[in-house]
């Protein structure tokens, strides 16, 4: 019979085989020889701030807490946590533009506003309208004054034209008699003029600021008054005869106030307080009436309008 030869482990044992060393998902397999040690090899883990942290094998690794970031802008009015890993979407701003609208612009967005249009323009007067020139350093040769001429502005009324005269609704339609001058804007009011307030008859002072007082145009039932000397004569234009005689003024809803020969001014002398100015419409100049005469017609009104943007009211 054969004779067996064969391989004694320790002692006369029998021989003892190589063990396995396995992680959960087989990514790691290694034998380890019968009585051999095998130290595990470290660990490169990954923090929640992104360093790697090297740990030793089967011990537990704490990540970092994961910290919220914090998002605030410069006065601390806007001021948002942002959990560790999310996405924080800024919201838009709504930025007030020079004219008066809102404007919503993306946050982190540069805002430029719009050129300030229609903003105040200065004190200095208003151009007569006067073009022709009859001597050397007259009004017509020098033309003083502010505005392009005296219907066009040098810069745009809220509407974006530059028309100085237009209707309340910026156009130049005119459906009731209400005609806005654009050169006495500040910002915020403007001064509006009316049609006719009476039956174009010579009247007292008194009886003229009355009529001025409660005169009504369209919507506009309130606010009206008898213009002062500076109020009419901004309108005067030296270029035309009568002085009102330019385009606007020929629009029915004004009643044909330019025609009238004269008008009541709410401005007093202080040489002779018993007399108001009374405009000759069509000369364009001015003198003292006794207030308790009928030596003025009654004329037209004028009023401030708040300006909201492109609305009047």
């Amino acid at each position: 019979m054969g004779l067996g030869i064969g391989i004694s482990g320790p002692n006369g044992s029998e021989p003892c085989d190589d063990a396995n060393v396995v992680n959960s998902d087989g990514t790691y397999d290694v034998d380890v020889a019968a009585g051999g040690t095998l130290t595990l090899p470290d660990i490169n883990n990954i923090d929640s701030d992104g360093s790697t942290v090297v740990t030793p094998a089967q011990t537990p690794f704490v990540a970092s807490p994961a910290l919220d970031a914090n998002v605030t802008n410069s006065d601390s009015s806007y001021n948002q946590a942002v959990a560790s890993g999310a996405t924080l979407t800024l919201p838009d701003i709504s930025n007030i533009d020079s004219d008066g609208s809102v404007v919503v612009t993306p946050a982190q967005t540069p805002f430029v506003a719009t050129a300030c249009s229609g903003g105040p323009v200065g004190a200095t007067l208003m151009k007569t309208g006067q073009l022709v020139s009859y001597a050397t350093g007259d009004d017509g040769d020098i033309q003083a004054g502010r505005a392009t001429d005296f219907f066009t502005l040098p810069s745009n009324n809220p509407f974006g034209t530059t028309d100085r005269f237009t209707d309340y609704l910026g156009g130049q339609a005119y459906s009731i008699g209400v005609l806005i001058d654009w050169s006495t804007y500040d910002g915020n009011t403007v001064l509006g003029y009316s049609g006719a307030i009476g039956t174009n008859a010579f009247i007292t002072w008194a009886d003229a600021i009355t009529l001025a007082n409660n005169h009504s145009e369209g919507s506009f039932t309130s606010g009206w008054r008898l213009p002062n000397l500076l109020e009419f004569a901004n309108v005067c234009n030296y270029n035309s005869n009568p002085t009102l005689a330019y385009p606007v003024w020929f629009k029915s809803s004004f009643g044909g106030v330019w025609a009238r020969g004269s008008m009541w001014l709410s401005t007093t002398t202080p040489q002779f307080t018993g007399g108001a100015l009374r405009a000759r419409i069509d000369q364009g100049i001015f003198d003292r009436q006794s207030k308790t005469g009928t030596s003025a017609k009654d004329g037209f009104a004028v009023r401030d309008f708040t300006v909201n943007g492109t609305i009047l009211t």
